[in-house]
């Protein structure tokens, strides 16, 4: 497989990658922040964004995703790299208790543990993952993602029936 670094210096990339996303997406936001372009999507709309980055702007790499709980929804956010310095950082938010969103596996390959682990920390589900299965946490008779404001630490009826 071949690699081909994007060309260009960092203000022309961001500037090109901002343009890039505009120019074929309805954003609900965008600007270049810093070494970074800040791109806002709906969710719906991030597997499409998300290719574009791979696919026509040569963003190569995909080097985590981040969930934040805000209490009725997720702000996920993906974090790209071209590594030469430029930075994307591509967040979307989703609603619901019990959320999806589409998965990014088959864009980013590196997605895969990404999702698996905020599937298991916040029990944001990928629709379309792989191999979508608890990361850290027990597989089996643990009901609980840790990292939701609502889990209680209460270490008798969280791991009750583990031991």
């Amino acid at each position: 497989m071949a690699f081909t670094m994007p060309e260009g210096t960092l203000e022309d990339r961001l500037k090109r990658y901002l343009d890039g996303f505009g120019s074929r997406h309805g954003l609900l936001e965008s600007e270049i922040v810093g070494d970074a372009v800040r791109v806002v999507a709906a969710p719906g709309d991030v597997p499409a964004v998300l290719a574009t980055a791979k696919e026509v702007l040569g963003i190569p790499h995909l080097s985590f995703i981040t969930v934040v709980d805000r209490v009725g929804s997720f702000e996920i956010t993906y974090a790209l790299i071209d590594f030469r310095g430029a930075r994307v950082n591509l967040k979307t938010t989703v609603e619901g208790d019990e959320p999806v969103i589409g998965t990014a596996t088959a864009i980013y390959p590196t997605a895969n543990w990404h999702e698996r682990e905020a599937y298991d920390m916040f029990g944001v589900a990928f629709a379309g993952h792989p191999d979508l299965r608890r990361l850290y946490m027990w597989q089996d008779h643990f009901d609980h993602h840790p990292l939701l404001k609502s889990f209680e630490i209460s270490t008798r009826r969280t791991f009750e029936g583990l031991r």
